[in-house]
């Protein structure tokens, strides 16, 4: 009776070792490994990339500890969309039959010439709430209930956000902005916000420089006030997007920054937050 008793405790013991092992989450960019944490709680081990808005991702250099987290990984959490195009390259050098990616721009379905700061995009991130959770739930069958309770707890809020652009829009609807680089892209189109200088911005994002004709369309929409405010990204600077940036103070034409991405830990909800509040007070508007 001893021995079988022993036998059974060990067993439960091998068992809860095995449990015990979370589910290796890679994330090109920290926001999506905030919500697997927030989805599969301290059943999920999470390897964050980008974590600081500061880093241009378009620039960014992998290391080999990197590489072989990445390798590791059971799931791979990553933008697409020319967002984050270091990463294909690993994960088609390191081939992995059990390894899961997904991509917020396929679930988006973002054409080839579609802004990728989806972010910004509420509908975007529910996708890839959705599809994590759907994920999740097949590495940890046991946890699915809690699982789908913390889905629609993320859920409701993604959507009560999206509720309060719907009800900003009839105020925004119509009104011009310049945008020295397109991050908040979806957010503005939400907010039936129009963008004066796509093509300027489009230029910025890839480190081309502008047309000479875009440029001065800008400039005279600056200089006229055309535009109500210039949104900028603090991250992506060049001498002609400091220019800009010298002229809109010059004409008093309000500067509005957009952070391309949350800090590491800070809710998506808390920084899509912050970001609507300044848009609105310079806009204008309330809501």
């Amino acid at each position: 009776m001893r021995q079988t008793l022993f036998l059974l405790i060990c067993f439960l013991s091998l068992l809860g070792s095995a449990r015990a092992e979370p589910v290796r989450v890679f994330c090109a960019e920290a926001l999506w490994c905030d919500l697997a944490k927030a989805l599969g709680g301290a059943a999920v081990s999470t390897t964050s990339i980008l974590t600081s808005p500061r880093i241009d991702p378009h620039d960014f250099q992998v290391t080999p500890d990197m590489a072989r987290r990445l390798a590791d990984s059971n799931i791979v959490l990553m933008m697409g969309g020319h967002y984050d195009d270091w990463v294909p390259p690993l994960l088609s050098a390191q081939p992995s039959t059990s390894r899961h990616v997904i991509s917020v721009a396929s679930l988006a379905g973002l054409g080839p010439n579609d802004n990728p700061h989806l972010f910004d995009d509420p509908e975007a991130v529910r996708h890839m709430v959705e599809a994590l959770s759907t994920e999740l739930t097949r590495h940890l069958p046991d946890d699915a209930p809690s699982i789908k309770a913390r889905q629609n707890d993320l859920t409701a809020m993604i959507t009560s956000f999206a509720d309060r652009l719907k009800k900003l829009r009839p105020q925004t609807q119509g009104m011009k902005i310049a945008v020295a680089e397109p991050v908040g892209g979806p957010l503005l189109q939400a907010l039936g916000i129009e963008v004066i200088d796509p093509e300027f911005a489009l230029a910025a994002m890839n480190h081309d420089d502008p047309a000479p004709r875009d440029v001065a369309r800008l400039e005279d929409a600056l200089r006229e006030k055309r535009a109500r405010i210039l949104l900028i990204n603090p991250t992506v600077r060049s001498p002609s997007l400091a220019r800009i940036e010298a002229l809109a103070r010059d004409s008093h034409v309000t500067i509005v920054s957009f952070d391309e991405f949350p800090e590491a830990g800070q809710p998506w909800q808390d920084w899509m937050k912050a970001r609507l509040d300044r848009l609105v007070a310079a806009l204008g508007v309330h809501g």
